[in-house]
């Protein structure tokens, strides 16, 4: 196994790590215990078909507030989560 030069600038290091691959230095690391400030938080993607008339709708709505058509339609089913 390689052993891990010493660098003499970030970009030298990202040129190295580029071109070698980590499995070539197993024996150079060692693990660690990580602790987490605040737990990990699971997110779940949701897939929906919607007929281009009515995706072009909430692009058009999603646009005039300023944001993408993903984010207003989370927004609105949050909302309606909490009435």
């Amino acid at each position: 196994m390689g052993k891990i030069p010493r660098f003499e600038s970030i970009e030298e290091e990202a040129e190295f790590w580029d071109t070698h691959d980590t499995e070539e230095f197993t024996d150079e690391f060692e693990p660690i215990k990580v602790k987490f400030a605040y737990p990990l938080k699971h997110k779940w993607m949701l897939t929906m078909e919607l007929d281009e008339e009515i995706f072009n709708q909430v692009k058009k709505l999603a646009a005039g507030v300023g944001e993408e058509p993903s984010v207003l339609i989370r927004t609105w089913i949050l909302e309606h989560l909490k009435r």
